[in-house]
């Protein structure tokens, strides 16, 4: 002091009188720099810091890793822990490095659910989950079970620990029968000791947190441990016999199986095929009744909406029933036509064209067909019967060579008919002129906009219609276009279908062929084979229908 005394005094000479107050505040300045930087503090990963002031710990602990600061001594003061280190607590016995584990009776030996005493050791580990609660929470006496385990006072992981593991475990214990502790339960043990012990853990507010429970030796007390290794030695006999009969019977059985699969499976092939056999026996004659009451023609030309019944005027929708009309056909009781149209069928495919160059311009794959189907009035049709319907419909033509600038000629496929009834007479026959017959669809060449041919006559007698060429246009041959007329088509009611008729003439093949005993082949007949049969005399039997 009488050093620091002279040095101020010297300084205090150098500045004056007046410099001995500066003096002394740069002198307690710097004191109160250097204690305010003794606040100065770091975090290391894994570490958290309890602040205190005046003793009282503030609420959320510095969780930051790094630089810090802090108010020092005697005003503040800071507890720097690692929380995320992994301790450990033995139970039952004591260990260390490079010496044999030390049991502890007087831990480890604790009664079982059934009455038995039980050896029992136990290996904690655990963390800190709240630092605060860690610190300040429980005043713990503290433990020193020597080099593995010294707990200072204070701290909860000491005697509040060991004896709280001491209670969840024989809590547990208690609760289980010795084989279950010893072998059947030993994994169920390790996690209801480690929840119980957890809740006690935090009741008493000691923020640790129990990482895992592990057992080490469980056994019998040595008295009795020759008798439990017996029991235990059955107990595996057991297991290993039920095993062995497992595996027996994982065996046989699947063999039982696959030879019981080897009976039904050809047994359900067979029912199967029986099953399909009739079934595709059904289907044939479903097929063949149907060809057989077939009476069905394709139209020559495509069937257009002839009556207009929808009221949309496009020739393309609406047609039904009444576009066909019958014309001509037998009327024996005088009571109308004795052959009546009974439907209309659209054939092929889904999507189709009205024209041909519809085909080509659209989506469409082909043109439309249509069929008709007939019936008779009362009774049943007769095979070749002759009737004539009207229908109007698209024709399909073709450029023939050398029209260039035209006009040129082309005869229709069917006879055309009156279909504007301009003469007022309401018969198809009559009236017929160019004027029934129009170009729906052709080329067009771009000079003149339009379709570049159309009607400009009509001869009913040859049933040739003549068409003209757009001015200025030059038609290639084989383009196409379309006309529409009322078509007459003259008809017969079909035969049954080639199917059943080559089906009927086998079975009288059947009924004829084993009574004969000579072939007489007749150079004349060419329709008509001569069958010669001892007894019987001479049987005209007809060829069966044309290859197709």
């Amino acid at each position: 002091m009488g050093n620091v005394r002279d040095g101020i005094g010297r300084v205090a000479q150098r500045l004056g009188g007046g410099g001995v107050g500066l003096a002394v505040a740069l002198f307690v300045g710097l004191i109160v720099v250097i204690w305010a930087a003794t606040g100065i503090y770091t975090t290391s990963p894994g570490e958290q810091a309890v602040l205190r002031l005046f003793g009282e710990a503030q609420t959320a602990p510095v969780t930051e890793n790094g630089l810090h600061w802090w108010w020092p001594g005697p005003i503040g003061n800071k507890d720097i822990i690692r929380t995320d280190l992994v301790r450990r607590l033995e139970l039952g016995f004591r260990g260390g490095d490079g010496v044999a584990d030390t049991p502890v009776p007087v831990e480890a030996q604790m009664i079982s659910g059934d009455l038995n005493i039980i050896d029992v050791q136990m290996v904690v580990q655990y963390d800190i989950k709240d630092l605060s609660s860690y610190l300040f929470r429980v005043d713990d006496p503290g433990e020193d079970a020597g080099f593995s385990r010294n707990i200072a006072p204070g701290r909860p992981d000491g005697r509040t620990l060991k004896d709280a593991t001491e209670a969840a475990l024989r809590l547990v214990v208690g609760q289980r029968s010795l084989a279950e502790v010893l072998a059947e339960e030993r994994v169920n043990l390790e996690q209801d000791t480690k929840v119980k012990l957890q809740e006690i853990l935090d009741g008493y507010q000691t923020g640790l947190n129990i990482v895992s429970v592990e057992l080490q030796r469980v056994e019998a007390p040595g008295e009795v441990q020759a008798a439990f290794n017996d029991v235990l030695q059955a107990r595996q006999d057991k297991v290993t016999a039920t095993n062995q009969a497992q595996a027996y019977e994982n065996q046989v059985i699947p063999e039982a199986r696959g030879r019981a699969e080897q009976i039904i499976q050809p047994a359900e092939a067979f029912k199967r095929a029986r099953i399909e056999r009739a079934q595709g026996e059904a289907d044939q004659f479903l097929a063949i009744l149907a060809q057989f009451n077939d009476r069905s023609v394709t139209l020559e030309n495509v069937l257009q909406d002839t009556d207009n019944a929808d009221g949309d005027d496009d020739s393309t929708t609406g047609i039904g029933l009444s576009d066909v009309a019958m014309i001509s056909a037998p009327d024996e009781d005088g009571d109308g036509f004795d052959i009546l149209v009974s439907a209309i069928t659209v054939l092929g495919a889904g999507e189709c064209a009205f024209t041909a160059n519809q085909v080509l311009s659209t989506d469409a794959t082909e043109t439309c067909n249509f069929s008709a189907s007939f019936a008779a009035q009362h009774g049943d049709l007769t095979i070749g019967e002759t009737f004539s319907i009207a229908y109007l419909g698209n024709e399909d033509l073709a450029i023939p060579q050398f029209v260039g600038a035209g006009p040129f000629s082309v005869r229709l496929g069917n006879k055309a008919m009156d279909a504007d009834n301009l003469d007022g007479d309401d018969d198809l026959s009559t009236g017929v002129s160019f004027l029934d017959i129009s170009v729906v669809d052709g080329p067009d060449g771009g000079s003149v906009s339009g379709v570049d041919v159309s009607v400009s006559g009509f001869d009913p007698s040859t049933n040739i219609v003549t068409l003209r060429v757009q001015s200025g246009e030059d038609l290639q041959a084989g383009d196409q276009f379309t006309v529409q007329y009322m078509n007459r088509e003259n008809l017969a009611v079909p035969a049954t279908s080639l199917v059943t008729q080559e089906r009927l003439f086998l079975e009288a093949m059947e009924d004829i062929l084993p009574g004969i005993n000579k072939v007489i082949v007749s150079p004349e007949a060419e329709s008509v084979l001569i069958l010669g049969g001892g007894g019987d005399g001479i049987v005209p039997v007809p060829f069966g229908p044309a290859a197709p």
